[in-house]
């Protein structure tokens, strides 16, 4: 099996855990378990679908090198980017009730409305609905969860990324 194949097999593993995320979290904890995804989970939704766009381009291409580099280097920007969100998810559910900030207004609203630097900077400076805790599974929050993937997505990338410094 040729290099490039290697490279293509891991952002399709990639692409796979992103959609199959996506689709645990619509299918089943917005449609069966009806739990409302609050602004920092829809900011987090935001981030995966645009890792597995990343994700299906980089495996469609299969570029050289430099190409390589270019996607590993837009993934990981992505998933830091998703750490951080998570990061910040998990933060706001840590504090207790009285330090919690206010409430952000619908988020479809703010998009709408506002800039999206201005709407983002709004999400990340209230979403006190985000400190609400509505499922766990083994124990973990969906943030926690959501950190995990995103961590799990950065070893896999890095992987990518490694491999195509070490061809050079």
């Amino acid at each position: 099996m040729s290099k490039l194949n290697n490279y293509r097999i891991i952002y399709l593993v990639a692409w796979i855990l992103c959609m199959l995320a996506l689709a645990i979290s619509i299918f089943f904890m917005q449609t069966y378990l009806q739990l409302e995804p609050c602004p920092l989970c829809t900011v987090s939704r935001l981030i995966v679908g645009t890792l597995a766009l990343v994700f299906l381009l980089a495996m469609l291409h299969n570029p050289e090198n430099i190409g390589q580099r270019l996607y590993s280097g837009l993934s990981l920007l992505l998933i830091s980017a998703g750490i951080a969100v998570s990061a910040r998810h998990i933060w706001l559910q840590s504090l207790p009730a009285e330090l919690v900030p206010g409430c952000t207004p619908d988020i479809q609203y703010l998009f709408d409305r506002f800039p999206l630097v201005e709407a983002l900077q709004t999400i990340f400076n209230s979403s006190g609905e985000c400190a609400d805790v509505a499922w766990t599974l083994l124990g973990l929050t969906i943030p926690q969860q959501t950190l995990l993937f995103f961590i799990g997505l950065l070893v896999l990338i890095l992987v990518a990324f490694i491999k195509t410094f070490r061809r050079a």
